[in-house]
């Protein structure tokens, strides 16, 4: 990770669960990390914990709707005035909406395409041409994906979260056969979680919490560092090391 010192990483999603975890993680190791999410308030405060604690980067709060291309097209361009741009990004935000196949609604349907989708391919557009415009050939481009991106069975109010999750992975090997043919040195990597205790399964059972907690009693769930743990293991191989694909489960998940 040395490499990596002074450099910019953008995370998005980054006010709570994963995001945060991998920020701080980022921040520790050195580098300016810009955090975003629609709410800056706890980046804001992740950001205060990050300079008491005397870590050697910096957290960089920006307010920023994923689901609205100019205001990621401004998000770029700010990072471009203030930072001269990205050297990692790391595409966290995800989000579910309980809206079945066959009886869901259109709108958390798009919105799902919005985040999970649209957004992972403006970002990781706007990051290759950012690192492209400095001639920065050693960047990274990490998707934060879910095993549902890789299998089929799960609950009926996920399915189409899951397809989204499913485009993950084909845009990622997309990216990695684009940058071959240009034969440069950037990575991608889809980084695919298991059960990971956040406020995921609270919002995708926003009507019966219940759920979510039984979900999340049901098995020892991975957290926030057990994916942070991978990413700063992706980051920090050599530049040969293409590690494209890594799913990480809890022991005890089945699927």
């Amino acid at each position: 990770m040395e490499r990596w010192k002074g450099r910019v990483a953008l995370v998005t999603g980054a006010s709570a669960g994963i995001g945060a975890a991998v920020a701080r993680a980022l921040v520790q190791h050195g580098m300016k990390v810009v955090g975003c999410a629609r709410s800056v308030d706890k980046i804001e405060k992740l950001a205060a914990e990050c300079q008491s604690a005397g870590y050697a980067g910096t957290l960089i709060p920006y307010k920023c709707d994923l689901s609205n291309e100019e205001e990621i097209l401004s998000m770029f361009s700010a990072i471009k005035t203030l930072h001269q741009g990205v050297d990692v990004c790391i595409n966290n935000a995800g989000l579910a909406r309980p809206e079945p196949l066959l009886t869901g609604k259109t709108e958390g349907w798009r919105t799902m395409i919005d985040v999970n989708v649209l957004a992972v391919s403006i970002c990781t557009r706007e990051a290759y041409q950012s690192m492209k415009e400095r001639n920065i050939d050693d960047g990274h481009i990490i998707n934060i994906n879910s095993v549902l991106g890789h299998y089929y069975q799960c609950v009926g109010l996920a399915h189409f979260y899951c397809a989204t999750k499913h485009t993950v992975t084909a845009l990622t090997e997309g990216v990695r056969q684009e940058l071959r043919e240009l034969k440069s040195h950037i990575r991608v990597t889809s980084i695919s979680p298991g059960l990971v205790k956040t406020e995921f399964a609270y919002r995708l059972f926003d009507k019966d919490p219940n759920k979510a907690d039984d979900l999340y009693s049901a098995l020892h769930c991975l957290n926030g560092e057990d994916i942070t743990n991978a990413v700063i293991y992706v980051l920090g191989s050599p530049a040969h090391v293409q590690v494209h694909e890594l799913i990480v489960r809890p022991t005890d998940q089945t699927n």
